[in-house]
């Protein structure tokens, strides 16, 4: 949009809860286009005139970076307003974050008041909140509750390249299951080919002993489209035999999902 970007990053790399040879390609690709300093703190930020200045520090060498700007846009996460709302005047407790509590059902602690989406502290998208809702106006209405389903909650991000996930990253993986992993290149589909696609990829991580998908992450166009069958696989218990089923339409991207699990082996340690 005609505008020069620097990020400032405290973590020692991109979008650290994905996987590591995916925030690698991120940090690649957008350094093509902005600055980006990772593994960095801001120690203050001054206004100068019209325009504020950025003053961080490398948390290994401690060597410090001026950034002057017209925009600084703050993303340091979030914290609920629950203090200012005075929710524990209705009786509804909050835990010693200032999240409001919920049983399974989605019920808070006082009868009759239900709570959903980032109130609760749980996964924080739209999404997911959607998903809470139905499940909150069910129990709210009828006898019979149904707990909340929080398998396979996929989130995305919309970056350039567009990442996806769902599931576990593979040093979650390796604590509790034998498992497999999997690659595959966009360029090893046809789409991905005429798409001059050389550098994105998806990878997939399978339960070895029930064939199940512990978690798939992909990096690359439409991302946030091509992981939602891997979702559904997910959400319904299948195993990958559920994707090899299907015929797979060619040439298109979605021929990326079948092609990482048919890559699966054992990693190395």
């Amino acid at each position: 949009m005609g505008s020069d970007v620097t990020i400032i990053q405290r973590n020692s790399r991109l979008v650290a809860n994905e996987e590591p040879e995916v925030s690698e390609l991120l940090l690649k690709e957008m350094s093509k286009r902005m600055k980006i300093y990772t593994n960095t703190e801001v120690i203050e930020v001054v206004t100068d005139g019209s325009l504020v200045k950025v003053i961080g520090k490398d948390r290994t060498s401690g060597k410090t970076i001026e950034v002057t700007s017209e925009k600084v846009l703050v993303a340091g996460g979030r914290i609920p307003n629950s203090d200012l709302l005075k929710v524990g005047n209705t009786g509804v407790e909050t835990d010693s974050r200032g999240y409001i509590k919920v049983n399974e059902y989605l019920e808070t602690s006082k009868e009759n008041i239900w709570a959903f989406g980032d109130v609760i502290g749980k996964y924080m998208f739209r999404h997911s909140a959607n998903k809470e809702a139905s499940y909150a106006w069910h129990n709210s209405l009828h006898e019979k509750k149904i707990p909340m389903d929080y398998t396979a909650i996929p989130h995305a991000v919309f970056s350039y390249p567009e990442i996806a996930s769902v599931g576990m990253n593979e040093s979650e993986a390796k604590k509790n299951h034998k498992i497999l992993v999997g690659y595959a290149n966009y360029n090893s589909v046809a789409k991905g080919i005429a798409m001059l696609e050389d550098k994105t990829f998806a990878k997939a991580i399978v339960d070895q002993e029930t064939n199940k998908i512990l978690g798939f992450h992909i990096i690359g166009p439409y991302a946030s489209i091509l992981i939602q069958e891997v979702i559904n696989v997910m959400a319904n218990n299948m195993d990958i035999r559920a994707i090899f089923k299907g015929i797979h339409i060619h040439p298109a991207l979605t021929e990326l999902i079948p092609s990482t699990l048919g890559n699966l082996m054992e990693p190395e340690d």
